[in-house]
């Protein structure tokens, strides 16, 4: 049904009941009249005792729409805001107190509970509000906390927290708009049941008295003789369907409206400079062993052309890729590869229209026409999205394993299981399988998303940035991974910034810029010219400034940190008397494989997770290790940069908005000071005001992290924490914002703590560095002497050779390409 159509159908199915329960006693005639039985026969004949059904359908209505719309938004009114604060206290028994009441409550039969009211209340259309609403707040109020949850404890969350942000405003404002489009959608379910339960109360004397005039007493009442006089069941019957159904139409007409058909603008960058990995061993090129589909590619693409309004996104992009092949797509910040790389899924996003040709094995692939299920695996850039927030990692793992394929024992699938999350370095203990997303690491995160499409044997994978945030073990088990998916006879599409990786894996690489294909060939010939363009074009290599005066006393000390994370019932320690320090002006950065605790150190710097011992410790002076608990100088010295920049923001307040608010609430600045912060802040990180007006989506990773960056510094911290703040984004973004995060730390005499994987990012700004395993402290040190002869193998894994020795090995390799072989 087209929408228009749809809109229509919705009106005339609302509009009917609605009249006739607003105007139907007003067309019922004569008062003295409308209830007498034996009443002369009107159009639609008479009752069982003799009553005019069309004067009892004119004045049945009223009685219908006002208890069951009264009643319903009762229990919303009421229900919400218990969910709502169930979901965002930080404090169990707050939780406790409020649910477990509604749980008593939705235990008993709504039957027994009217039997109960209609024995010691009042009847009258009061009591059948309360008893209806009653009935129907148990739910509202855990459909509520259920979609509130992963909003309520998300980066979002966390973020206004450090702002000292009101309640109200955290979980009416956001996450009470987060989940709205799931209470209308329940709302309209909601007031059919509230129809029926009016219905059912009047026959027990809870409401209307059972001979008065009410559609579903009506039909209650005449249902045995719907044989001898049917319009006295099927009209009052009609215009409750009628009213149910118009209304869960409306409600979904309003969804629709409420999308927004902006397309965010790309995540992609281009590909960042830096080290070049071993390629693959074995005496052959690159993809020269791997099987070839026999009819043909298994992937054709011809013009793809994305547009948004009057904008292109990817202007007629054609490539063929066969089975066991790598393709690369690179390209900066917005020029088209994650638009494409969702076009061969079948999806876009709203307001985007695709047009070209798509063909994976034969079957079309279009907009709305995806290919066939388990056929496609996709890795998207921020493994959060894919991941379900209330679903173990264990149980999705499984359902996985018995769809694809089908048939599997149990035995059979668990055996499955295990293998994935070995090949992804993942653990295989019951435990980790208990756990839920949010419990992981951003690392963990995506290996877990890329064993999803392991494990569903896809024949094409679609890696949107793969290696975002991971530590270089980590992304060499990726590439040798992808690698291994090729060789098994898997075609994948690889969206990348990361030139090591595509120089490692990929067969050909396609090169975009503004949605234009401006290159395409084999990796040695493409990549080989882009190395020319970039040495002649760019400046030298980055190098790091003079390390702070290293005898100065510590600004920010942490000593003997315990920090444990809660897995059901138990504890599991993830930090084990970690201890570290940063001067005024000095950079710490904190390394490890993903999971060692790195993100957990520096929440409990924050106060975000609060530590089970040790202490942190801000100019000699003790914080409170709950972040509610600290006073405001304490929020506006410590502030994140968290690694998810988009996650981080409200979804539906402009990001200019969002910043100013930070500075108001941190430094107590009027409205005019705090735009006025706000925009100078966020010109100096590169951000104009036009790009900031809208809402987060409006714009690019890049640009986001930049946002952030900006947020945080509108408090004017002592210490700023930057969680994996390069991951993702092309060199130029990169290399601007670590420029003016050294620029800043020097100016401002900032305590700066950067976790990150990038070694090019540690040896640019850090003056110490901390490495983590396992939760301990394995090494650390001044930056040149970890950096330049580190002890720990550990240490020399993650900061591996200097980028010019490496350069000059690839060089060397350049040169004679039987070194390669």
């Amino acid at each position: 049904m087209r929408p228009p159509l749809r809109t229509l159908v919705a009106g005339l199915l609302l509009a009917v009941p609605l009249g006739l329960a607003v105007l139907g006693p007003a067309l019922a005639g004569d008062a003295t009249s409308r209830g007498l039985p034996f009443a002369p026969d009107g159009p639609l004949g008479t009752d069982f005792v003799g009553r005019d059904v069309l004067h009892q359908v004119l004045l049945g209505g009223r009685s219908v729409v006002l208890v069951a719309v009264a009643a319903t938004l009762l229990a919303y009114l009421v229900g919400v805001p218990v969910g709502l604060l169930a979901a965002t206290t930080r404090r169990r028994w707050v939780d406790e107190i409020l649910m477990r009441p509604l749980d008593l409550v939705l235990a008993v039969p709504s039957l027994l509970l009217l039997i109960l009211v209609a024995a010691v209340a009042r009847p009258g259309p009061a009591t059948l509000v309360g008893v209806v609403a009653l009935i129907a707040l148990p739910e509202i109020a855990r459909v509520t906390r259920a979609a509130a949850l992963p909003l309520a404890h998300g980066p979002a969350m966390e973020a206004m927290r450090l702002h000292r942000e009101t309640w109200w405003r955290r979980a009416g404002g956001y996450v009470g708009r987060g989940v709205r489009r799931i209470l209308l959608a329940d709302a309209g379910v909601r007031f059919v049941g509230a129809v029926y339960l009016v219905a059912t109360a009047s026959f027990l004397g809870v409401g209307v008295a059972p001979d008065a005039a009410d559609w579903a007493v009506m039909v209650d009442r005449n249902r045995t003789g719907l044989f001898l006089q049917p319009w006295a069941v099927v009209v009052p019957a009609a215009l409750v369907v009628a009213l149910a159904v118009g209304v869960n139409l409306v409600a979904d007409q309003v969804l629709a409206a409420r999308a927004d058909p902006a397309p965010p603008r790309g995540d992609a960058g281009p590909p960042a400079q830096g080290a070049h990995p071993p390629r693959r061993s074995g005496p052959q090129a690159p993809g020269a062993d791997r099987r070839r589909s026999p009819g043909g590619p298994l992937l054709r693409v011809r013009r793809l052309t994305a547009t948004a309004g009057q904008r292109r996104l990817v202007d007629g992009v054609s490539f063929d890729l066969a089975a066991g092949e790598i393709l690369a797509v690179v390209g900066a910040s917005g020029s088209g590869k994650s638009t494409t790389g969702r076009a061969l899924l079948g999806e876009t996003t709203p307001g985007v229209r695709l047009t070209g040709g798509i063909a994976l094995a034969g079957s079309a692939v279009a907009a709305g026409a995806p290919p066939p299920a388990g056929s496609v695996g996709y890795v998207p850039q921020q493994p959060a999205v894919a991941l379900h927030p209330l679903r173990r990692v264990g149980a999705v793992l499984g359902e996985i394993a018995r769809r694809h394929p089908p048939g599997r024992t149990r035995r059979a699938r668990r055996q499955a299981v295990s293998e994935v999350l070995d090949r992804m370095a993942l653990p295989t203990d019951r435990r980790f399988l208990r756990r839920f997303p949010h419990q992981l690491s951003g690392g963990q995160q995506q290996r877990l998303v890329i064993a999803h499409a392991l494990l569903s044997r896809a024949v094409l994978l679609v890696a949107d940035e793969p290696t975002t945030g991971q530590d270089a073990l980590t992304r060499r088990d990726v590439a040798r991974e992808l690698t291994a998916l090729a060789r098994h006879g898997m075609a994948v599409v690889l969206l990348s910034h990361d030139l090591p990786l595509v120089r490692a894996v990929a067969d050909r690489v396609l090169v975009l810029r503004h949605g234009t294909a401006v290159a395409q060939g084999p990796t040695a010939e493409v990549l080989a010219a882009r190395d020319h363009h970039d040495r002649e074009e760019a400046p030298g290599p980055p190098t790091r400034g003079p390390a702070a005066g290293r005898d100065a006393s510590p600004l920010l000390a942490v000593t003997g940190l315990v920090a444990t994370h809660r897995h059901g019932g138990r504890r599991r320690t993830v930090l084990r008397g970690v201890g570290a320090t940063a001067a005024a002006g000095e950079c710490l950065a904190v390394v490890g494989r993903s999971g060692s605790g790195k993100t957990t150190l520096a929440r409990c710097v924050a106060g975000l997770h609060p530590p089970t011992g040790g202490r942190v410790a801000l100019a000699g002076r003790r914080l409170d290790p709950h972040l509610d608990r600290r006073a405001r100088r304490d929020l506006a010295a410590i502030q994140y940069v968290f690694q998810d920049a988009r996650a981080s923001f409200d979804a539906y307040r402009p990001v200019l908005d969002q910043v100013a608010r930070a500075a108001r609430r941190l430094r107590d600045a009027t409205d005019a000071e705090a735009r006025r912060t706000a925009l100078r802040l966020l010109d100096q990180v590169g951000l104009a005001e036009h790009t900031v007006a809208g809402p987060p989506d409006r714009l690019s990773g890049g640009e986001l992290h930049r946002a952030a960056l900006a947020r945080a510094l509108a408090g004017e911290p002592r210490v700023l924490i930057c969680d994996e703040i390069t991951a993702g984004l092309d060199g130029d973004a990169r290399e601007r914002i670590l420029a003016l995060l050294d620029d800043l730390r020097r100016r401002r005499d900032l305590a700066l703590v950067v976790i990150s994987h990038d070694r090019d990012v540690v040896a640019r700004l850090a003056d110490r560095i901390v490495v983590l395993d396992g939760g301990r402290v394995v090494e650390q040190g001044p930056a040149d002497a970890l950096l330049g002869a580190a002890r720990h193998p550990l240490t020399r894994a993650l900061l591996p050779a200097a980028p010019q020795r490496r350069r000059r090995d690839d060089e060397e390799r350049r040169a004679d390409p039987a070194a390669t072989r």
